[in-house]
């Protein structure tokens, strides 16, 4: 059987990220209706969303050195296998249990493919122009997260079991692009071997040297407030806007979380004419304004602060993360170390667990209201240290990295 061309290779990596980055966020929409069929609670809620990330922690502390036993073409095989059974069992769930085991399968499956379909579409790449291949590989991923909310929620709108039927879709895609993987021929073999043993030490967290390391804190903790301002949305979404003055469905939440990333995408594009010092800070202030506008929209029930609400948090998400990719880009090529991104990652992931789970519990004995107020200031909290620190401690330091 002849080959195929690089091209087609290379979307077919693109189609297996985009349906792994659907699978994760298309759960989404469908926590206000698991609330209101299954009869769960909030905090009941709250596990079934974090089940995922700690799949993605425990993928990225155990299972990161999988790719230098095995190519990519093997591991992709074996994220997306574990993202469909994810999804079967997701569909056969009837409890919260079942579901929360499905999802931190969908977790792992997640954060395997995110490091394999990198090195896959960089092997396969058929662009002349190299500088854009980590680009569009990010621009894959988000597009999928964006779409999971929105085919998530559309689909549970127009179907007939909609805590079933969705899932059950995405898998029979998922599964043809999985067939189509076993025709990608990987160029270039992992040159690095581990022993199985190996797999169970935990990496720590690797710093950069002194001099960066400021500057690593403030862009991971950055990240950290963008992630968390973004998943708290994303996972109480349904409740937020059940209780605003306006007609709720799964469409409209799904739609509510994707234009948030959708933004986020275009901002990013936006910012490329700007100075990252400055975009840092203009995203952190969105975030800010983003909170706060969310908390005005609760408590006024009202359409307008609730768009203005995702606008500015999709601005401030692509801002924040822009730049912090960018200095964090700058460190690791000045010590060569990648295991620096690893870190900057697991910090930032930190972000899309804790809100959730507190708000989880304090919505169910403090009410809605209070409960934003108390994770808001928090985070606003931050947010205003992060640009004190910005300002006038390591400015110096982010010009020397410009």
């Amino acid at each position: 059987m002849q080959t195929p061309s690089s091209s087609l290779q290379y979307m077919i990596i693109s189609f297996a990220l985009c349906l792994a980055a659907v699978s994760t966020a298309l759960a989404s929409p469908l926590y206000a209706i698991y609330e209101q069929v299954w009869g769960i609670t909030t905090s009941q809620v709250g596990y079934i969303f974090i089940a995922y990330m700690l799949g993605v922690v425990f993928s990225l502390l155990f299972l990161s050195k999988l790719n230098a036993i095995y190519n990519y073409k093997q591991v992709i095989v074996v994220s997306l296998s574990l993202s469909i059974m994810g999804m079967i069992l997701s569909a056969c769930a009837l409890s919260i249990w079942l579901l929360s085991f499905s999802r931190f399968l969908i977790g792992i499956a997640s954060g395997l493919i995110t490091t394999a379909a990198m090195v896959g579409l960089k092997d396969q790449y058929p662009f002349r122009n190299k500088m854009l291949s980590e680009k569009l590989t990010s621009m894959i991923t988000i597009l999928g997260f964006a779409l999971g909310p929105l085919l998530g929620g559309i689909l549970a709108d127009h179907t007939h079991h909609p805590l079933a039927d969705p899932y059950w879709i995405m898998a029979i895609f998922s599964g043809v692009v999985l067939f189509s993987v076993f025709l990608v021929q990987p160029k270039n073999q992992p040159e690095k071997k581990y022993k199985w043993s190996e797999l169970l030490k935990v990496e720590g967290l690797i710093l950069p040297q002194a001099a960066s390391r400021k500057i690593f804190w403030i862009c991971s903790i950055s990240a950290l407030c963008s992630f968390g301002a973004f998943s708290l949305y994303a996972a109480l979404a349904g409740t937020f806007i059940r209780n605003l003055a306006i007609h709720s469905s799964a469409t409209f939440t799904g739609f509510s979380i994707s234009i948030i990333l959708f933004v986020s995408v275009l901002s990013q594009l936006f910012c490329k004419s700007l100075k990252e010092m400055n975009v840092l800070s203009y995203g952190l202030v969105a975030l800010l304004l983003g909170t706060i506008s969310l908390v005005v929209a609760e408590i006024e029930h009202g359409m307008t602060f609730l768009f203005l609400s995702i606008l500015l948090t999709g601005i401030g998400h692509g801002f924040s993360l822009s730049a912090a990719y960018y200095f964090i880009g700058k460190i690791i090529e000045l010590e060569k170390n990648p295991l620096i991104f690893s870190s900057y990652l697991f910090i930032a992931y930190q972000g899309t667990i804790w809100p959730v789970i507190f708000s989880s519990y304090l919505i169910e004995y403090m009410g809605l209201i209070v409960t934003l107020w108390l994770i808001s200031i928090l985070l606003m909290a931050t947010i205003i240290w992060l640009i004190y620190q910005i300002k006038f401690k390591v400015k110096p330091l982010l010009v020397c990295h410009k």
